[in-house]
C-alpha cells in the first residue's frame, strides 16, 4: 500500500492505494506547531481504524508548508519505518515554462500531472483549496503558468471578521442577484461573484489559447463550481493525490532502471 500525503496551508489530506484504486482519504487540520509524535500518533491512529499502518509499504509527500517537511520526516522515520519521496521540481516529472520553476507549488506539479496522464492537453485544471489556482497544460504535458485567485470562504470570512454589522452566511445560491435582505446581499455579492470571477478567467484561458481546453475542477468547493458553471467541464475531487501516485510510480520505474 501507497500513503500520499497533500500538505496544504489549510488541511493535510491523506489517501492510501493499492496500484491504482484509492482504498480511502482522510483529513487532519495543518496544524504547523504540533510535534512530530503528536502527528506521528494522529496519522496512525486515523489510519489505524480503517487498515494496519504496518501495510504501507510507501509514502510520497507534496507540501505548501515547507516548515512541516522535516517533522514528516521523522513522522515516517520512526512510525512508519519508511523513507518518504518529497514531490518538488527536481524530480523534473512536468516541464514547467515559467519564469521560476522552483516557486511552482509541488500541489500544482501534482495536479498538472494527472490532469495531464487523465484527460490530456491542452488542459487546464482549477484547484480549489485554500486559494483558488488555475494551471495551464500544454499540449504536450508542459505547465505554462496560471492564476491564483482568492477562495470564496475565505473571502466571506475576512468579510464578516472586519465589518461590524454583517453577518457570516452560508455559501450558497441566493434566489436572484438582487438580495432583499442581509444574507441574501451577501450571497449575491459573494457566491454569485465569484461564479462570475472564475467563469471569466476560464474565459479568458480559451480566449488566449490556440485550441480549445478541457477544464478540470478539484478540491473543496471543486463540484459547486462544475454544478453551476457549463464552462468546467470534469470535477475531480482526488486529482492532487492521483498525481502524488503517478509520482510514486514514476520515481519507483527510475529506480529500477
Amino acid at each position: 500500500m501507497l500513503l500520499a500525503v497533500d500538505v496544504g496551508n489549510t488541511t493535510v489530506s491523506l489517501g492510501v492505494f493499492e496500484g491504482e484504486t484509492l482504498l480511502g482519504d482522510w483529513r487532519l487540520s495543518t496544524i504547523a506547531q504540533r510535534t512530530p509524535d503528536e502527528l506521528g500518533l494522529m496519522m496512525t491512529g486515523l489510519l489505524s481504524r480503517h487498515l494496519d499502518p504496518k501495510q504501507i509499504q510507501g509514502a510520497v509527500i507534496c507540501s505548501v508548508v515547507p516548515r512541516l517537511n522535516e517533522q514528516l520526516s521523522y513522522v515516517f522515520s520512526r512510525y512508519f519505518s519508511l523513507k518518504p519521496v518529497f514531490l518538488n521540481n527536481d524530480l523534473g516529472l512536468v516541464p514547467l515554462e515559467v519564469d521560476d520553476p522552483t516557486s511552482v507549488g509541488a500541489d500544482r506539479i501534482s495536479d498538472c500531472l494527472a490532469g495531464y496522464r487523465l484527460f490530456g492537453g491542452p488542459l487546464l485544471v482549477i484547484d480549489f483549496g485554500s486559494a483558488s489556482t488555475f494551471d495551464l497544460i500544454s499540449e504536450s504535458g508542459a505547465f505554462l503558468g496560471g492564476a491564483i485567485a482568492p477562495e470564496m470562504g475565505a473571502a466571506s470570512n475576512s468579510l464578516f471578521k472586519t465589518t461590524a454589522l454583517l453577518p457570516e452566511v452560508e455559501l450558497e445560491l441566493p434566489p436572484s442577484v438582487v438580495g432583499k435582505n442581509t444574507n441574501d446581499n451577501l450571497k449575491a455579492g459573494v457566491v454569485l461573484g465569484f461564479l462570475e470571477l472564475i467563469d471569466g478567467l476560464v474565459g479568458r484561458y480559451q480566449r488566449e489559447y490556440a485550441q480549445p481546453l478541457k477544464v478540470v475542477a478539484t478540491g473543496g468547493r471543486g463540484a459547486f463550481y462544475q454544478k453551476n458553471l457549463d464552462s468546467i467541464e470534469i470535477y475531480e475531487p482526488h486529482l492532487t493525490l492521483i498525481g502524488l501516485r503517478l509520482t510514486w510510480e514514476e520515481v519507483q520505474k527510475r529506480g529500477a532502471q
